[in-house]
């Protein structure tokens, strides 16, 4: 009977061992969240970051040849000096050397740069003054007369005169003494300054009109020749309208008689020259 009941007993613990072990069992099936079935770490957290940032840096390297971005520098432009070099307040003397007026001359004073703010009266007839702008390279002289006793000739009045006599010469005339002129050479010179050789390419009559404008208006001389404003009949040769290479001489020419004293500024000529040689 004894025998018995230790078999029972023997049985009875076999079967509560079994149930222990499918309990389980079948509770780990149901832990999938972590591979060991446990939360991570703080540690493993870090761990895992310090991977990330370690795979980041090993696939994505530094450029070692990357270059540092060149820093783009605005260019200074220096205004280019003019080669003839400053000619306000110069001795000028202008000789022709050859053609129509060959041995010719003129000498009279360019005013300086304060004329432009002080004109008073430094450019009077008599005086013997000159004005000129720079930027167009454009000298100005008087033509006509100084009534004395025996009148004396201002400083551009031989080119005047050879062009169109005492005013009475046609525009055919004027265009063929024109014709003549272009070629000429003649030589400047600055006292104490540079020396040059020009060359006449061109010479043209304004129309009354137009001659008033380059009057008032002489920084406006390529819009002045473009425009031809006034009588067609007045205006007598042509030179370029645009060269900045020119050297311009510019004068009066006289109108009818009619006018009186007025006539001896009723038209203005322009003479252009070609520089050929520059001395100092």
């Amino acid at each position: 009977m004894k025998k018995f009941d230790l078999v029972i007993l023997l049985i009875l613990t076999l079967v509560i061992s079994a149930c222990s072990a499918l309990d389980g069992s079948t509770g780990s099936d149901l832990l999938t969240d972590s591979p060991n079935n446990e939360a991570p770490t703080s540690n493993q957290v870090e761990e895992t970051l310090e991977n990330i940032d370690d795979s980041t840096a090993t696939s994505n390297p530094p450029n070692e040849n990357t270059q540092p971005a060149e820093t783009t520098r605005t260019p200074t432009i220096t205004p280019t000096p003019d080669p003839l070099g400053n000619l306000y307040d110069c001795q000028m003397k202008l000789e022709f050397t050859s053609g129509p007026l060959a041995s010719q001359s003129t000498n009279f004073t360019v005013l300086g740069e304060d004329y432009f703010t002080d004109k008073g009266d430094k450019f009077e007839m008599g005086k013997g003054t000159g004005i000129y702008y720079e930027p167009q390279r454009y000298f100005i002289l008087h033509s006509s007369y100084i009534r004395e006793i025996i009148d004396r000739p201002l400083e551009a009045e031989f080119i005047r005169k050879y062009l169109e006599s005492w005013g009475q010469a046609g525009p055919q005339t004027i265009q063929a003494n024109i014709d003549a002129l272009i070629g000429s050479q003649a030589i400047w010179k600055c006292e104490g300054g540079s020396s040059f050789t020009t060359e006449i390419n061109g010479v043209v009559r304004l129309s009354h009109e137009a001659s008033n404008r380059l009057w008032l208006e002489p920084l406006t001389i390529p819009d002045i020749l473009a425009d031809r404003e006034g009588l067609v009949s007045e205006w007598v040769g042509g030179i370029e309208i645009e060269d900045e290479s020119r050297f311009l001489l510019g004068f009066c020419g006289w109108g009818p008689e009619s006018l009186g004293e007025e006539r001896y500024t009723y038209y203005r000529y322009l003479v252009s020259f070609d520089v050929l040689d520059i001395y100092r």
